[in-house]
């Protein structure tokens, strides 16, 4: 058999080949061009059994290359991948011929091999209709009238209405004898609609137009003697000549095509794995109810956003087919909280919509989300284990005067990430102020982005205290941005959204970069370097190699290893105890010395305190704000100054404002201090300043 060759239309190298690869993987012959000129070109020269096209291509969109091989005689299957779902793309690309619309979002490639694995079959599924047809139309050339169609039912009847003749098949496909048709009436072919025939039958509706419309292939549905319904089609010719009129009624059996049309439909408008709507369906439902609200005013819809809480563990830990059972479980017990009118849609992965109309006002909504809630509530055993189920929910409702369906949406998708920042397994309903929130983020993104790399990004340094000589022994670098007509942005408000969107990494390298230039900067004017200790986040620990970015730092700057600090949040030896940072071993082991920030906030750690190559850890400000007379804050610090005593380990207690906390400290033997009782972070200059100087400590 020879193998598909599918042709792959998509401008992304990088994409291009991890569908290439897809493609082959459901053995078929992958061929990569990148834009649609090159494609129309090569299509012209050689053949392809199906068309991969990304939607939007350097030179034109998918339409315009159909059009362009619509006019050179072209037209082969193609299954369409776009970036972002658009329902009346979706709809005008099934009109056109669609085999498939596949978004390209986190699962696409998880989705492509069964996508391919289906339009094949149906492509090799349309072959065999089409070379039946084929045969048909060449057995007709060569035979005579009515054995040219004998695979079609066939019956001819007179200008009365009276059927003459019927063949085998017309009987088969109708569950009549050739002698209860031979006579009776031939619309009993042809059910008729509220008394009304389905079609003008000829000697009734008289000739003409009538005539031409019978010459027009027509789909009807057919109803056995037996009762069961098939779909079928209907071409009606006349025969001139001779004594009398005959008409010939050739009607084929089209079930089979049109479940392949419907299934296509269906699999266009479904998720694969839940059989719920998908995307497509749910945009296309909001919009219709939201069409509704403005013809009937009154009427309002809302959308709840479901999404499930650390859904990713259960792939990494169990598996996908683990996953895909959840989700299934999941998607069931969504259907069982929800009313009959409502519509719950699969977005993708692990996140749902659920659409509900009739909406008299906000209760309607939370009340469902509740149900929701109470639905997720038990245990699903997966594989054999126990899997807690629980979702952030996000709910905007229908305001008059509001956007479409992806506005309505978006609003949802904020109210939910708002839920699980604020702790997860909970609802938020979306409010103006969220939006200006998610527009004032995405506003710092762009504007981030861009200051990265430049003057923008400064490095403030606080100075951290040696209490028992009396000096500065060292500082923190802290990175501040200067924006422009701005002035200074609080790191409060950026340092979250470089986590998010990533940022991080090449903001960190940048501070960490200027941070040791400086201080070798010291070192050169000093004499010796003083410590400077930068923070570290644990998403550049995930996401790039730290300990060969460090390495190139200090080439770079020629600054001792002993000179730089490194600190991170406690939240990271967490993952640490895991085995999943073997890079702090490795840090440790170029002499590069580790503290632990804002320690206590975590959970378990003393336990695994002992374990990890750190050799400071500091106390965080939240415990010392209370001191000296904070019961709770006096019993957990001096816990932690004294397990650090016994473990060998500095601690650097940072917060200190005043001089009752820092006696209550220096006491019970805390030797380093920083805080706004010291300094302020402060540039360069202002921090050479104190660089070795004694520190008046009052104790």
């Amino acid at each position: 058999m020879v193998t598909p060759k599918v042709l792959i239309i998509e401008d992304d190298p990088g994409v291009a080949k991890l569908v290439s690869n897809a493609v082959a993987k459901v053995e078929c012959e992958p061929v990569t061009v990148d834009t649609g000129t090159q494609a129309v070109q090569w299509l012209l020269d050689y053949s392809a059994d199906l068309l991969l096209i990304d939607n939007i291509l350097p030179d034109m969109r998918a339409l315009d290359l159909l059009d362009q091989l619509e006019k050179n005689g072209k037209s082969f299957p193609f299954i369409i991948t776009t970036g972002q779902g658009n329902e009346s793309l979706a709809v005008e690309l099934m009109k056109r011929g669609a085999v498939d619309y596949i978004v390209k979002d986190t699962d696409f490639l998880d989705r492509l091999p069964s996508a391919l694995a289906r339009a094949l079959e149906m492509i090799r599924t349309k072959r065999r209709l089409s070379e039946i047809e084929a045969s048909l139309l060449q057995f007709t050339i060569e035979t005579e009238a009515i054995l040219e169609a004998a695979a079609d039912g066939i019956v001819t009847f007179d200008h009365g209405g009276r059927i003459v003749t019927a063949n085998a098949a017309i009987c088969e496909m109708y569950g009549f004898s050739a002698e209860n048709l031979i006579g009776a009436d031939i619309g009993c072919l042809f059910p008729g609609e509220g008394g009304i025939p389905i079609l003008p039958l000829p000697g009734r509706a008289g000739t003409g137009d009538v005539r031409k419309q019978l010459r027009t292939p027509r789909e009807f549905v057919a109803g056995r003697s037996d009762g069961r319904l098939i779909d079928a089609e209907v071409t009606i010719s006349e025969v001139e000549g001779g004594s009398k009129r005959l008409y010939i009624a050739v009607i084929r059996d089209i079930s089979e095509k049109k479940r392949i049309e419907r299934q296509i439909l269906h699999d266009a408008f479904h998720d694969k794995l839940t059989g719920l709507p998908n995307r497509a369906l749910a945009m296309n439902r909001i919009n219709h109810l939201l069409k509704r609200r403005d013809d009937q005013p009154g009427c309002r819809c809302a959308v709840l956003l479901v999404d499930l809480d650390r859904f990713k563990l259960v792939n990494d830990c169990m598996g996908h087919t683990a996953g895909d059972q959840l989700i299934l479980e999941v998607s069931r017990r969504l259907m069982s909280a929800v009313r009959p009118a409502d519509t719950v849609a699969r977005l993708g992965g692990d996140e749902f919509a659920v659409v509900i109309e009739d909406v008299h006002d906000l209760r309607n909504a939370v009340h469902l989300a509740e149900r929701i809630h109470s639905a997720l509530e038990p245990e699903v055993v997966v594989r054999g284990t126990d899997v807690k189920a629980s979702a952030s929910i996000g709910i905007a409702l229908s305001q008059e005067g509001s956007g479409d369906a992806e506005d309505l949406l978006r609003h949802a998708d904020i109210a939910m990430y708002r839920a699980k920042e604020k702790g997860r397994a909970r609802y938020e309903v979306f409010d103006i102020e969220m939006h200006s929130q998610t527009v004032m983020m995405m506003r710092i993104e762009t504007d981030l982005r861009r200051a990265i790399g430049t003057e923008e990004i400064v490095v403030f340094y606080q100075p951290v205290v040696d209490l028992h000589k009396r000096v500065v022994a060292g500082y923190e670098a802290l990175v501040r941005w200067m924006q422009p007509g701005r002035g200074m942005v609080s790191p409060a408000d950026f340092i979250p959204v470089a986590e998010e969107t990533g940022l991080i990494c090449a903001l960190g390298r940048q501070v960490l970069h200027a941070a040791c230039r400086q201080n070798r900067q010291w070192m050169d004017q000093f004499g010796e370097p003083t410590i400077i200790s930068v923070n570290l986040s644990a998403y550049q620990l995930q996401r790039e190699d730290v300990v060969s970015m460090v390495r190139d730092v200090l080439r770079d700057t020629g600054l001792p290893t002993s000179a730089l600090k490194l600190e991170l949040t406690e939240s990271v030896f967490v993952d640490y105890s895991k085995g999943d940072l073997q890079a702090l071993d490795e840090l440790k082991a170029m002499g590069i010395g580790i503290s632990i920030d804002d320690f206590g906030t975590g959970y378990s750690s003393f336990s695994y305190l002992g374990k990890l190559p750190v050799e400071a850890i500091k106390l965080d400000r939240s415990f010392i704000s209370g001191l000296p007379h904070d019961k709770d804050h006096v019993a957990i610090s001096t816990s932690i100054l004294a397990l650090a005593e016994a473990m060998n380990l500095r601690v650097i207690a940072e917060g200190i404002e005043h001089s009752g906390q820092l006696k209550f400290l220096h006491d019970h033997g805390c030797r380093w201090a920083q805080g706004y009782l010291f300094g302020r972070p402060v540039p360069a200059p202002q921090a050479e300043e104190l660089l070795f100087a004694s520190i008046d400590v009052k104790l």
